[in-house]
């Protein structure tokens, strides 16, 4: 965690892939449970896939990404994600990623 209280991504550069699926989806439930203000529960991947645009601002994700659950994402799909959100991260932004209200 940084000093802002929000989660600080590592360099997944060295980072197998199952791990790299484990960041994204640990990333994306803390985001989710930031959001909803339930510490607890993680994302429903059920309502979130078919309704993304409603839910997650496009400057969150890469250009034409269509998000999936990160358990089934392959590691390119994880690996494109994290070097979006490593390289947001990097260069200062001050959100990295959030989903519109819950």
């Amino acid at each position: 965690m940084g000093d802002d209280g929000f989660p600080i991504l590592p360099d997944h550069a060295e980072i197998d892939s199952d791990t790299r699926k484990a960041v994204v989806r640990a990333f994306l439930n803390w985001h989710y449970q930031d959001c909803s203000g339930k510490a607890k529960d993680l994302v429903p991947w059920k309502e979130v896939i078919p309704r993304q645009d409603e839910l997650i601002p496009p400057p969150y994700l890469p250009h034409g990404l269509k998000i999936r659950e990160p358990l089934r994402m392959n590691r390119h799909e994880a690996t494109e994600l994290l070097d979006f959100w490593y390289d947001r991260q990097q260069t200062g932004r001050d959100v990295v990623f959030e989903f519109y209200s819950w």
